[in-house]
């Protein structure tokens, strides 16, 4: 399992320290044992792996995880000064009202298309609130009244826009935005070498393991690049006279961003190359109460890229979060926008369909979990698995 994450500050000794914890839910939830090894980092290729083993009853399947890093990238970002981080911002957002893209939001999901307005109601909405308080704090009948309510105004502005920046993140949303905008443009050259060198990692990885399964997941962002990291990927084998073959798990995921952008003309010919491959597939899971997802949406159709298989391609999968978490887990976290857009790598506490963990690291084949048919991997006599 090859995993790109989300534009997040998140490294690797962070990202393994939770997913051990939520393993352990999905052991209890699954009854069934898994444990996750010691972490080894290649940090020349902003790679980080670990083993995970399963067992249960019946079977028992060994799993590779391996975290595919960018974090570095996103602290550069917003340890950029504010002013700096607001202009590209801006830039970021006239660039996507400019080309239309912001309208193809709306047309394909309105909920995606106000979670990029986001930003701008987070500075728009503290400053009116300011505003007001200025212009009818000046009118009491109290000597200095004008001064004092505009030093409130803005005292209020502030302490609001700190406090959406703290809480919801709306600083790191507008390096998102700069950043999504920059990287499709081709202004990320960093970006793409580091996508280079994940490819070639996996490329050496896949060659020397020898795994029966091969899958290259990404959430949220990191659903845009690991379709960029699948191109490159699958070019390497097809360059060697071979065929691609892995699956694309795509959750929760961002990735029309990019493709509705009519700059993004690159990674619109790259996902075609993909859909040439017939050994290639590729799963998208998509929930409705996720506003930071493209729900009822195909990705490829919004590209604009026709599929010439018989079947479809990527298979779009709808996930209930209510039907994966208890009632009580469930309630605590539904009003919680970027929580609920987490739990798509997160545990379930009731046995579903969808679950991210027995897709990383359980006895099924992902086409399995992709179409809906459960049934366990053959395991070679007296071997465990490996996926």
């Amino acid at each position: 399992m090859f995993h790109v994450g989300g534009y997040e500050r998140n490294d690797a000794n962070r990202f393994f320290s939770r997913f051990g914890k939520e393993l352990g839910r999905f052991a209890v939830c699954w009854s069934a044992q898994a444990s996750l090894g010691p972490v080894t980092f290649d940090e020349a290729s902003h790679v980080a792996s670990a083993r995970i083993d399963y067992r249960d009853a019946k079977r028992a399947t060994a799993t590779d995880f391996v975290l595919l890093d960018y974090d570095d990238m996103v602290m550069v970002d917003g340890a950029r000064p504010l002013p700096v981080r607001f202009g590209r911002w801006l830039l970021a957002f006239l660039d996507y009202v400019a080309t239309g893209t912001l309208f193809r939001f709306f047309a394909a999901n309105w909920r995606f298309a106000f979670y990029f307005l986001y930003p701008l109601l987070g500075i728009v909405g503290p400053v009116l609130l300011g505003w007001f308080a200025w212009r009818y704090g000046q009118t009491a009948p109290l000597p200095g009244a004008g001064p004092v309510s505009a030093i409130l105004g803005v005292v209020l502005a502030v302490l609001l826009i700190r406090r959406l920046a703290r809480r919801y993140f709306l600083f790191h949303l507008m390096d998102l935005w700069s950043f999504s905008r920059e990287w499709l443009r081709g202004h990320r050259p960093a970006m793409d070498e580091r996508i280079a060198v994940w490819a070639r990692a996996i490329d050496e990885r896949v060659r020397r393991s020898g795994y029966d399964e091969v899958a290259l997941v990404g959430h949220s962002t990191g659903g845009a690049i690991i379709l960029e990291v699948a191109a490159r990927y699958a070019a390497m084998v097809a360059a060697r006279g071979e065929t691609p073959a892995f699956t694309l798990l795509t959750v929760g995921s961002t990735g029309p961003k990019i493709t509705l952008h009519p700059a993004a003309r690159g990674a619109r010919e790259r996902l075609r190359a993909l859909v040439a491959n017939p050994g290639i597939d590729w799963g998208d899971f998509q929930a409705l109460v996720d506003i930071i997802n493209f729900y009822r949406c195909d990705p490829l159709a919004l590209a604009g890229i026709a599929n010439p298989r018989r079947e479809p391609f990527p298979v779009v999968v709808r996930v209930r979060f209510r039907s994966m978490l208890d009632a009580e887990f469930y309630r605590r976290i539904r009003t919680s926008f970027f929580r609920l857009h987490y739990q798509f790598i997160s545990a379930n506490t009731k046995r579903n369909r969808y679950d991210f963990f027995m897709m990383c690291c359980g006895p099924y084949p992902l086409h399995a979990t992709i179409r809906g048919s459960l049934v366990p991997r053959k395991n070679r006599p007296g071997e465990k698995e490996k996926a």
